[in-house]
């Protein structure tokens, strides 16, 4: 099997939560299991703005006499999910809280809460512990929901977009046995990128939402990888490539 590599590519334009399962079920990596720990206190999310491009969250946190709330207003939320599918909340410790977020490019946003003495604190966490994140996604599934939208090879929407109502199209076409072009069109402007598919790998298309779309391969054994992101912003059309198949 080919191997799928991280590529990091901007945006090409053309124009009370989830908590911690109390059971005791863990994750290894090597002599670091993480077992999810009875909270000291007590923890909330709010969030709003959910239907814009970034939203804001916002957590109230108690443990004993201490109260804490501190807000995050850069926050990209996937829509259309539940808020217990949306996040997930993990307990490593009685007074230390991982919160983690899907956002719509189906990556995750982690932040961590700690004490430290009489202080309470949460910060946002680029890159959290593998055990961490591993436990979160694969244990308590975090993002799981996401694999329940419908996988096709073609994708039309009606929509308004700035001052541009058009059809939003992405696309499947050409297909070799190595290779497949993606198309993509809104408001008179068309591109296509091409796509390798390697032996045993299945392209698709995802609809996210109605003004983005996901396209990628999904593997002889069910999983699947996200290479391109088609969107659009503002009446223009752009893709970002998360992925390289090498």
């Amino acid at each position: 099997m080919q191997k799928l590599i991280p590529a990091i590519f901007l945006f090409t334009l053309c124009a009370c939560g989830g908590s911690g399962d109390e059971k005791s079920k863990k994750y290894h990596e090597g002599e670091a299991p993480v077992t999810p720990a009875k909270p000291a206190g007590t923890l909330q999310v709010k969030i709003d703005d959910r239907e814009k491009d970034t939203s804001k969250v916002t957590f109230f946190w108690n443990i004993d006499s201490l109260k804490y709330e501190k807000s995050f207003n850069d926050l990209p939320l996937m829509q259309n999910l539940t808020d217990t599918s949306l996040y997930k909340v993990l307990w490593d410790a009685p007074n230390s809280v991982w919160i983690g977020f899907i956002k719509p490019n189906r990556d995750t946003r982690y932040y961590h809460g700690t004490q430290d003495g009489r202080s309470l604190r949460i910060l946002w966490v680029p890159s959290p512990p593998q055990r961490i994140y591993q436990y979160m996604e694969k244990d308590m599934g975090l993002g799981d929901a996401i694999n329940n939208y419908e996988k096709v090879t073609s994708y039309k929407k009606q929509l308004t977009s700035g001052k541009i109502i058009a059809d939003f199209i992405v696309d499947l076409r050409d297909a070799t046995p190595d290779n497949v072009k993606v198309y993509m069109e809104f408001g008179g402007i068309r591109r296509d990128v091409d796509l390798p598919t390697p032996k045993g790998t299945k392209p698709y298309i995802m609809a996210v939402a109605d003004d983005h779309c996901v396209v990628g391969l999904e593997m002889e054994d069910g999983e699947t990888e996200d290479i391109y992101q088609v969107k659009v912003v503002n009446g223009r059309i752009g893709y970002k490539q998360m992925k390289t198949v090498k």
